[in-house]
């Protein structure tokens, strides 16, 4: 969950419970306040993040842990927490989900599930793996190369890819 979700039920009401509403226990903490920043920073499996917001939440913890703190807030504010409840995990960002934050608390989310990450792909463009044989699926309108190692062949083109393989707009092929 990220900062500034479940402040109000669903009828728009805001919770007269602790925040985030109906969920303190899940999430092991209680938001406290909410604060401005010029920029906003923590580090995450030995690397900083830049926040590409000005706001985050002060967080009150129960029972869950701290995973990073932001490094420029004045008290060194806890950024992302995580808590054990029931058979998972539930974290916390205690500033809004955007890419700059989103992309690395995930990687971190990968790798403590062991969770291997997908082949790469340039944006719009989505692969799946399975039994050595990696269907691809170019979703945007242009077209994209996609890097692969060595030589690869097309099941649905037949084509040879060295390298790299170019999709056409709304194009797919299966590779192994």
């Amino acid at each position: 969950m990220t900062a500034f979700s479940a402040k109000v039920d669903e009828h728009g009401q805001w919770f007269d419970t602790p925040l985030p509403g109906r969920l303190s226990d899940v999430f092991g903490l209680k938001t406290n306040a909410f604060y401005d920043s010029t920029v906003l920073r923590f580090d995450l499996d030995g690397k900083s993040i830049s926040v590409n917001s000005r706001r985050y939440e002060v967080l009150e913890l129960s029972t869950a842990t701290v995973l990073a703190r932001f490094t420029n807030t004045p008290d060194h504010s806890t950024a992302i927490t995580i808590n054990r409840f029931g058979k998972g995990n539930a974290l916390y960002l205690a500033t809004e989900s955007n890419d700059s934050t989103i992309g690395p608390v995930l990687e971190h989310v990968l790798r403590l599930t062991g969770v291997q990450a997908g082949p790469y792909t340039p944006e719009g463009v989505y692969a799946r793996s399975v039994d050595g044989r990696t269907l691809y699926v170019n979703t945007t309108e242009e077209k994209k190369t996609v890097p692969l190692e060595g030589s690869k062949r097309g099941m649905l083109t037949n084509c040879i890819y060295e390298g790299a393989m170019v999709l056409d707009p709304l194009a797919s092929d299966l590779i192994q």
